[in-house]
């Protein structure tokens, strides 16, 4: 039997990158749909109260840390 040969392909940090955008993307949205409903924008009512604290510092903060992440993963994919 002949062997056969793999030709792997080394994706390396260009997929790493990509990873990291899509991750900062979806903390963006996430810490946007977090503010938008304990915020107290949407008419729906939430079935517990929320504190203050997660509209005021915690979503915003996960919005952040998201697109830092996302700003990384960018300059990993430009540095590939």
């Amino acid at each position: 039997m002949s062997a056969v040969r793999r030709n792997s392909v080394d994706f390396g940090r260009d997929a790493v990158g990509n990873g990291k955008i899509r991750n900062g993307l979806l903390c963006v949205l996430l810490g946007a749909v977090v503010h938008y409903f304990a915020a107290g924008y949407s008419a729906m009512l939430l079935p517990m109260p929320v504190s203050g604290l997660v509209s005021t510092y915690l979503s915003p903060l996960l919005l952040l840390c998201g697109l830092g992440l996302a700003v990384f993963g960018f300059y990993l994919k430009q540095t590939a």
